[in-house]
């Protein structure tokens, strides 16, 4: 399974061609995101005129039902708390649950604009696309 974090699903969403050649690289395997991906990128579409903000909630609707759309569940918040159990770097808590539910899935890369932003040790590998 490849991921796509906010970042790399609002790159998509606006049409960046470097992701969209990345996402030709994947066809055939399973492309996700996490709800609290979804979540964020629903924060972004509220905002600006109501007129945009239909378009790009229609378009997030389109976006949802294309990729797999992982729950944080309980495997992913026990994998939250190991993470806090040990020493380290801790990201905030939406990135800490959006990486434990990707690690917990069987994510094996992740496709993002800044790998140094996925603080700690995970077994997917991060592919930066910009």
């Amino acid at each position: 399974m490849k991921a796509l974090d906010t970042p790399a699903l609002l790159a998509l969403l606006e049409g960046n061609p470097r992701v969209r050649q990345l996402l030709k690289r994947w066809r055939g395997e399973e492309v996700a995101t996490t709800e609290v991906n979804l979540l964020e990128l629903a924060f972004v579409a509220s905002r600006g005129s109501s007129r945009a903000r239909s378009h790009r909630i229609a378009a997030l609707g389109r976006l949802r039902r294309r990729i797999t759309v992982l729950p944080v569940d309980s495997r992913a918040g026990d994998e939250v708390l190991r993470r806090l159990e040990r020493a380290g770097p801790i990201p905030p808590p939406t990135v800490l649950a959006m990486l434990a539910t990707l690690e917990t899935n069987g994510c094996e890369e992740l496709l993002t604009d800044d790998p140094r932003q996925i603080p700690g040790k995970w077994r997917f590998r991060t592919t930066k696309f910009t």
